[in-house]
């Protein structure tokens, strides 16, 4: 009888141990810390099967292909009803086209390929929402790293790769209930819609500006679908022209009455204790997200650089910067950065006028 009940409290334990959400996705497969999250270009057509109601079930089948990345995957996304019978849903992810895959092992080498075969998991992106795959498949195009895949992957990850399937649901889900707590805001020039946030009597906008100024605005690598889920990407003269009619380019004492207004810290930002994971985004950053408490909703958009006379693209997915207007008179500029692995939002000085940051907006023009 002992030996029964010790092996029940075991099971017990077990259960209770495994019943408890893990912090971070990568904690899924023991390896947290380590793991990447990033986003990839979908090509050709992605294919939607017939919507099963019962469950709110959708399969989706595409190929994703990039920087060491090759692979047709297939599987089973949770999407409301309401969603799906929305006409333009199908359309919408066929014109984002972009896909987030989660993996831990660096790209290994298949014949003269390097490509990362570590998949742990898959997200689709339909404009500003990502769909986690559950009961996923993974066929790649080169026949190695499938082999590879078979072998090693395949059937002995399944489990985890099923848990991590439900992490990302919930995170799903947590935003879909920000939506809803959320006031919204047409923007009359051009008919897209942003939702909104109270911030201390304020009004924000608690997406990013994707309103197109020509010369001055750009979507991240010069592909549309980013634009779609991170907006623009603006020089500061650009920043200036980017709100839509009743809100305004938020001054420097805006961003810090915002900052004290959300995390009731009145010692300045770098005082005050850690507060970046909860303006974050749950999803849209290498490594994992943060918890998005507030419904600020911060993708990790990265930057456009002037670098000579031309410019580059870095670090989307590891950083956002958003621009600021003076205060009275003063000429500096300063700029508003969250960091992959920062604890706060950092005030920096903005580095080029022309470089490429996200916009956020306040109410009042």
């Amino acid at each position: 009888m002992k030996i029964l009940a010790g092996m029940f409290g075991l099971v017990l334990l077990c259960a209770n141990v495994f019943a408890v959400q893990p912090k971070t996705w990568d904690a899924i497969f023991h390896a947290e810390g380590q793991g990447e999250y990033e986003s990839v270009p979908v090509v050709g057509q992605i294919r939607f099967m017939q919507y099963e109601y019962y469950g709110e079930k959708q399969p989706v089948s595409f190929a994703v292909k990039g920087d060491n990345v090759d692979f047709v995957v297939s599987g089973v996304m949770k999407v409301a009803a309401d969603t799906v019978e929305n006409k333009r849903f199908y359309g919408v992810c066929n014109k984002t086209k972009e896909a987030w895959i989660s993996y831990v092992m660096k790209p290994q080498k298949f014949g003269k390929e390097e490509l990362i075969v570590d998949i742990k998991g898959v997200d689709l992106a339909c404009d500003d929402e990502l769909y986690a795959l559950r009961d996923l498949r993974v066929k790649f195009k080169n026949p190695a790293a499938q082999k590879y895949w078979v072998a090693n992957k395949e059937r002995s990850e399944r489990h985890q790769r099923d848990q991590l399937a439900a992490f990302r649901i919930k995170e799903q889900e947590h935003f879909q209930e920000v939506k809803q707590n959320s006031g919204f805001v047409t923007d009359v020039r051009d008919g897209q819609v942003y939702r909104t946030i109270k911030i201390d009597g304020r009004t924000w906008l608690a997406q990013n500006m994707n309103y197109n100024i020509p010369g001055e605005s750009w979507c991240y690598d010069d592909k549309d679908n980013y634009c779609m889920r991170s907006g623009r990407l603006y020089s500061l003269e650009g920043a200036r022209k980017a709100c839509p009619k009743g809100f305004h380019l938020p001054r420097d004492r805006e961003w810090q009455d915002m900052l004290t207004g959300l995390t009731g810290c009145y010692d300045g930002v770098q005082k005050c204790e850690a507060f970046a994971s909860k303006l974050k985004a749950r999803s849209g950053w290498q490594g994992g997200g943060g918890t998005d408490e507030y419904g600020f909703t911060a993708f990790g958009s990265g930057r456009r650089e002037i670098l000579g006379r031309g410019h580059r693209y870095v670090e989307m997915g590891e950083y956002t910067a958003f621009w600021s207007s003076q205060n009275g008179r003063n000429a500096t500029i300063w700029i508003w950065v969250l960091g992959r692995m920062g604890d706060n939002m950092v005030r920096e000085l903005a580095p080029h006028a022309e470089n490429g940051y996200s916009v956020r907006c306040i109410d009042g023009d």
